[in-house]
């Protein structure tokens, strides 16, 4: 190899990093507002990664940390989003605007001190606060398909029970609030009848989070 041509490689490759960084840099990472394709509108809203695995972005919106699949991102943008965005558990060097901060820490004096506090990740919190509401979902429809579930003659009583339940979804409009569904699958005993008999029943339970206080179940219904 030439002295000419090692001198011109390490300039090509410059022009590529240089391009790639200008490119992921036009990949906004903070809207003010941001329609998803199941109708939903998310306000103050602060993309902070892309899991390949799941096919999932890291958001924050109105201070609330979420999972939001990429198909709910309007395309051709959700394909920007997923190449431009930092990867799950990784780092970057690009300023990114300022995320959305309540006005209570805005009021902050620049002069204070910040402290330096081990916080979990954005992801951490979001599948901790969607396994709290799970739980109190799985709680409520084990007591009610226990001790208030009736059947046949309703002189009844479960002597087996297994219930299933799916990944809590936000509800579109109700801040705090979220939906789980489930199956239970039963086995009672009919005092009456004298008889075993075995059944399903799918279910919904409604929970509401708000701050300072633990999960509520607000309501539960048999589907």
């Amino acid at each position: 190899m030439s002295a000419l041509q090692r001198f011109r490689m390490p300039i090509v490759l410059l022009f590529l990093a240089a391009g790639a960084v200008a490119w992921a840099a036009e990949v906004p990472l903070q809207f003010t507002r941001l329609d998803l394709t199941d109708g939903r509108t998310l306000t103050n809203v602060v993309i902070k990664s892309y899991d390949a695995a799941t096919d999932k972005l890291l958001l924050v919106a109105d201070g609330k940390a979420m999972l939001v699949p990429a198909s709910l991102i309007p395309p051709p943008f959700a394909a920007r989003l997923k190449a431009g965005v930092p990867a799950a558990g990784s780092t970057t060097n690009l300023v990114t605007p300022q995320p959305f901060v309540p006005s209570a820490v805005q009021e902050k004096p620049a002069s204070a001190p910040a402290a330096q506090v081990d916080e979990p990740s954005g992801a951490t919190v979001a599948d901790q606060q969607l396994a709290s509401h799970k739980k109190a979902a799985l709680t409520r429809a084990r007591r009610y398909y226990q001790y208030e579930f009736k059947a046949g003659s309703d002189a009844i009583s479960v002597t087996a029970l297994d219930i299933e339940t799916f990944q809590p979804e936000a509800i579109t409009g109700w801040l705090g609030r979220y939906r789980t569904k489930g199956k239970a699958y039963l086995e009672f005993y009919d005092s009456r009848g004298g008889s075993f008999s075995r059944t399903t029943s799918s279910f919904e339970v409604i929970t509401e989070e708000k701050p300072g206080q633990p999960i509520e179940v607000v309501d539960f219904t048999r589907l």
